[in-house]
């Protein structure tokens, strides 16, 4: 009986190892994760906003929900990470929090835990450098981005910004994509290795100087990533804007500069097949697309761009006059998904840029743009649809304030910006956009600082709340 039973035994310690060893053949080891705060429900943003010396940054917490969030602040740079703070988002206010941005490399990385809250970042110039970047921070890590904001023209100086916020190593190579040269792969930008808790700026005109469209690839071979194009130029300031987790077949992309030429830029990066393996060089395929304009009046093409080809693992830039409110949409009609950007002249001598959406939502919140007294907030909001839209706008102000709120309507197919008188009272709010009906689109579109001709502009595209998340 006892050496049957040690028999059985034997069996079921074999069979149990077995079956570990299957399941682990097809799941693989565990990815390491970010941290996380016992059972409660956690977000995290990713905000690689860069800086210089003598910059300011602050990123910029909004909940619109019924309770309070609690987020971990942590700063990066490129030695690592610095000790973390911790604070409380009251439910219906947003929390603005300064952040070193001394750097070009400098990061935030930002976990929300018991509820959703947005996140966007400012950063202000100094130092002979005029200007103000804001943009949205991303909600995940990806390992396939990409960028067409950058240029290296004259008196333009472009900074990759890259952070990983993991326990982890990531590793990558960066590839540059230009009008009529080759792609450019060079070995400095070849498995490049980014330490846990780093963050890390590349200077892009070291590689493709005189480029004025650039498109920017970031292949993540290990670990996961956020990035961000940071341009500061002569005369024309200081432009951030998020690297995309993917290109896509559209991208709706609004501004409001009075009337004057914006610059679309596009590019068209190296195509993946099914099995996730680069097509480079002659198996690559372009991309056909067409360029929309939308604004109060009937659509038309933007450019000219009624159809538009574009080689493959290329970019290039084409001009747009915008008159007021507007919009630039482009959809792939055949060939590869693209990246765009559209950088406007803004005011004074600060532009703006942004990569916009990649499709409407019902609910939006968006970052504050303002950067100070005299400040004069701006928000834009598109529909994309065939019926009217019906928009409720209400402010996220910063605690002890108290909120406000208007309502706007939008044709189809038009843009539309809420009332001045609105906006005047908001200050640095951010703004909860919710529509009735047919979903939109949402930019902020600001100017500040205007006193002695330091004007500055700033344009950040709103974050889409998710459908499960309750808003005040």
């Amino acid at each position: 009986m006892r050496a049957r039973g040690q028999g059985l035994l034997t069996l079921l310690v074999v069979g149990v190892v077995a079956l570990g060893a299957v399941s682990f053949d097809r799941l693989g080891a565990r990815e390491p994760s970010g941290p996380t705060s016992g059972t409660a429900e956690s977000f995290i943003w990713l905000c690689p906003h860069g800086g210089g010396p003598g910059y300011e940054g602050t990123v910029f917490l909004a909940n619109p929900g019924d309770d309070d969030v609690v987020a971990r602040v942590t700063e990066l740079g490129p030695r690592g990470s610095a000790s973390s703070s911790q604070v409380t988002v009251p439910a219906g206010t947003q929390v603005a929090l300064e952040v070193d941005a001394s750097r070009r490399s400098s990061s935030t990385f930002v976990e929300a835990f018991g509820g959703w809250v947005a996140a966007g970042w400012l950063i202000r110039g100094a130092e002979g450098e005029l200007g103000i970047g804001a943009e949205p921070c991303s909600p995940d890590a990806g390992t396939d981005l990409v960028s067409a904001a950058a240029t290296t023209g004259e008196g333009d100086q472009t900074y990759l910004v890259v952070m990983n916020p993991f326990a982890s190593d990531a590793v990558f190579d960066v590839a540059l994509f230009t009008a009529d040269r080759a792609p450019v792969r060079d070995s400095e930008l070849t498995d490049v290795t980014l330490r846990p808790g780093a963050s890390q700026a590349v200077r892009l005109n070291a590689f493709a100087q005189g480029e004025q469209g650039l498109g920017v690839t970031v292949d993540v071979s290990s670990g996961k990533l956020a990035a961000s194009t940071l341009v500061v130029s002569d005369g024309r300031g200081i432009g951030s804007v998020l690297a995309s987790s993917a290109p896509s077949d559209r991208r709706l992309m609004l501004t409001s500069t009075g009337s004057g030429r914006s610059v679309l830029a596009v590019a068209v990066p190296t195509v993946t097949d099914e099995a996730g393996v680069e097509r480079p060089g002659d198996a690559a395929i372009g991309s056909t697309f067409a360029a929309t304009l939308r604004s109060a009046g009937a659509p038309q093409p933007a450019g000219g761009l009624a159809e538009q080809t574009q080689a493959p693992e290329s970019a290039a830039q084409y001009a747009v006059t915008t008159t007021g409110p507007s919009a630039v949409d482009v959809v792939v009609q055949d060939g590869a998904p693209i990246a765009a950007a559209l950088r406007t002249t803004g005011v004074g001598k600060d532009g703006g840029a942004t990569a916009g959406s990649v499709a409407p939502a019902t609910s939006w919140v968006v970052p504050p743009t303002v950067a100070g007294a005299p400040g004069r907030p701006g928000l834009l909001v598109l529909n994309t649809g065939r019926s009217q839209a019906t928009v409720d706008v209400r402010s996220i102000p910063r605690e002890g304030d108290a909120p406000s709120d208007t309502t706007i309507t939008v044709p189809p197919g038009s843009v539309a910006g809420v009332p001045r008188e609105f906006l005047d009272t908001i200050g640095d709010a951010a703004l909860l956009v919710t529509s009735v009906g047919e979903p939109v689109v949402v930019l902020g579109a600001s100017t500040s600082l205007g006193n002695e001709g330091r004007a500055v502009f700033g344009l950040a595209a709103g974050v889409p709340i998710p459908e499960r998340e309750t808003t005040a």
